[in-house]
C-alpha cells in the first residue's frame, strides 16, 4: 500500500514537473516578441536630446553636489553654535580670546561655504544647442567614379562607424584640389542635385591648411566663427560644430555636428586615427 502512494505521488510530480502545451506555446510567444522587440542603440540612448520627464521636486545627482557646500557650511555653523554654547564660554566676542577668534573664522568659512552653495544652485550648465539640419539629405552616401571597391567600403564603414559612435551628423572628403571623393548625411541645399554632386569644391583656408599642410581644427560652436562660410557650400548652414582633420598631405576629413560643442576630445582623437587608416586606403583606391 506504501509503495502504491510513493509511486502515485512520484507519477503527480512528474506531471506537475512538465508543462501543458499551452504554457509551452506562451514561453514561446514570450520568446519570440522578446527577439523581435526594436532595441535602442547606445549612441541614441547617450545622444538623445529629449530631457527625461522628472516630477515636480525630484532631485538629481547634480543638483545633490551643487548643493552639498551649502550643506556643509550649514553643519559647520551649527556645530560652532553648539560648541560656543556647551563651552560655557561667554556669547560676547572677545578679541583676546583664542576660542572667539577661531569661533570667527569657522563662521567665516561656513559663510563661505554656504554662498558657495547657493551660487552652484543658480547657476546651472545650459544644456548644448541641438537642431535640425536644414538641408539636402543624401540617403546613400556619394561616393567619386574614381574610387575601388575597397576604398568604397573603407568609407562605407568610416561613416557607418561615425554616426554610430559619435554625434557626427555629417561627413564629407576632400582632396586637396577639390575633389569631392565621399559625403554622406545631410548637405546643403544645392547638393540635392546628383551633377553638384560631382563637381569639385572650392576649399577655404581652414580645409585648405589641413589638406595641404596637416593643420587640423575644431570649431566647437561654428556660429561664432567668420570662417563658417567655406562650409556651407557642402554642409547645412546650421551645422553648430565642425572637426577638420587632415588625411596625410593631400586629403582633408571634414565632419559636422547637429550639437554644439557635440565632438568631444575622445572623437577628435578618433577621428584623427580613423584620417591615418584613410590615408593608406586613398592612396591605394584612387585611380
Amino acid at each position: 500500500m506504501v509503495t502504491v502512494i510513493a509511486l502515485s505521488l512520484d507519477a503527480r510530480a512528474r506531471a506537475s514537473a512538465v508543462p501543458s502545451t499551452s504554457a509551452r506555446r506562451r514561453r514561446r510567444e514570450r520568446h519570440a516578441s522578446a527577439r523581435t522587440a526594436p532595441r535602442t542603440s547606445s549612441r541614441a540612448r547617450a545622444s538623445s536630446n529629449e530631457p527625461e520627464d522628472e516630477g515636480p521636486g525630484t532631485l538629481t545627482i547634480d543638483d545633490v553636489l551643487r548643493a552639498s557646500p551649502a550643506g556643509y557650511g550649514a553643519t559647520l555653523g551649527m556645530a560652532l553654535l553648539v560648541n560656543r554654547a556647551l563651552s560655557g564660554t561667554a556669547p560676547v566676542a572677545d578679541a583676546s580670546s583664542a576660542q572667539s577668534r577661531a569661533d570667527v573664522l569657522g563662521l567665516v568659512m561656513a559663510a563661505t561655504l554656504i554662498l558657495t552653495g547657493f551660487t552652484w544652485i543658480a547657476l546651472k550648465p545650459r544644456a548644448p544647442n541641438v537642431v535640425d539640419l536644414v538641408g539636402a539629405s543624401i540617403e546613400t552616401p556619394y561616393v567619386t567614379e574614381r574610387a575601388s571597391a575597397e576604398l568604397r567600403e573603407e568609407l562605407a564603414w568610416t561613416w557607418d562607424t561615425a554616426r554610430r559612435a559619435t554625434n557626427c551628423d555629417v561627413m564629407a572628403v576632400f582632396t586637396s584640389s577639390g575633389e569631392r571623393v565621399m559625403q554622406a548625411g545631410i548637405g546643403a541645399n544645392a547638393l540635392g542635385n546628383p551633377e553638384v554632386l560631382r563637381a569639385d569644391v572650392t576649399l577655404g583656408p581652414i580645409c585648405a591648411a589641413a589638406a595641404t599642410k596637416g593643420e587640423p581644427n575644431y570649431l566647437a560652436n561654428l556660429i561664432l566663427f567668420p570662417g563658417r562660410v567655406e562650409f556651407e557650400s557642402f554642409f547645412p548652414v546650421n551645422t553648430q560644430a565642425v572637426c577638420v582633420r587632415p588625411i596625410g598631405d593631400g586629403a582633408v576629413l571634414v565632419i559636422g555636428s547637429r550639437t554644439q560643442r557635440g565632438l568631444t576630445p575622445r572623437d577628435q582623437r578618433w577621428f584623427a586615427a580613423v584620417a591615418q587608416k584613410l590615408d593608406v586606403a586613398l592612396d591605394r583606391g584612387l585611380s
